[in-house]
């Protein structure tokens, strides 16, 4: 379990790299950080509605402001979570927790 949790995006190091004046960040953030380091370093946040363009390195799309976190999540730095019964990996928390109480529950 604890090997599990050492595992998980929430304690594993990511590279950022959104990209500001022509540069990208390349900083190594903690997963449980890293929410903190997009809107201290980068001022984005999960209040704007705004739709922006995402501005990793590399990517073209644009994404409303509340849901800039999540792209990222998923797209750019592979953050998965992991059922801890059966070890089937889903993109978000709450589709991994609802998948393990069922899990759990049927021995799977």
């Amino acid at each position: 379990m604890l090997v599990r949790i050492a595992a998980s995006p929430e304690h594993r190091l990511h590279t950022c790299q959104w990209v500001d004046n022509s540069t990208s960040c390349r900083n190594d953030i903690s997963g449980r950080l890293f929410p903190a380091h997009l809107r201290d370093r980068h001022g984005i946040t999960n209040a704007d509605s705004r739709v922006l363009k995402c501005r990793w390195d590399g990517c073209r799309e644009y994404v409303a402001g509340t849901n800039m976190f999540p792209h990222i999540q998923q797209k750019h730095i592979a953050w998965v979570y992991a059922c801890y019964n059966c070890g089937m990996e889903f993109p978000r928390a709450d589709t991994r927790n609802a998948h393990f109480h069922q899990c759990r529950d049927t021995g799977n």
